[in-house]
């Protein structure tokens, strides 16, 4: 990662399916090529939509850490 490029914080703690993705999905919108972005959920159901939105999207899953609340993402956009 660039020096002058900063990791987003998503912080979804408190949200539930399927208002996790949703608001996941419009704020990913926003998000540049290359940018890596940092998602925090406490949300059980938000290990598999992950996978599912890296695999159907332009986005990498580059590390999970699913084995106690809070889970944390990293995710990365791809062309």
């Amino acid at each position: 990662m660039n020096k002058n490029n900063k990791k987003k914080i998503f912080n979804l703690n408190g949200y539930r399916c399927p208002d996790t993705m949703l608001f996941l999905r419009k704020k990913l919108r926003s998000i540049k090529i290359g940018e890596i972005i940092l998602i925090i959920s406490d949300d059980i159901t938000l290990k598999k939509e992950i996978v599912f939105l890296c695999n159907f999207s332009n986005f990498i899953l580059l590390k999970s850490k699913t084995y106690k609340i809070p889970y944390s993402y990293i995710i990365k956009k791809k062309k």
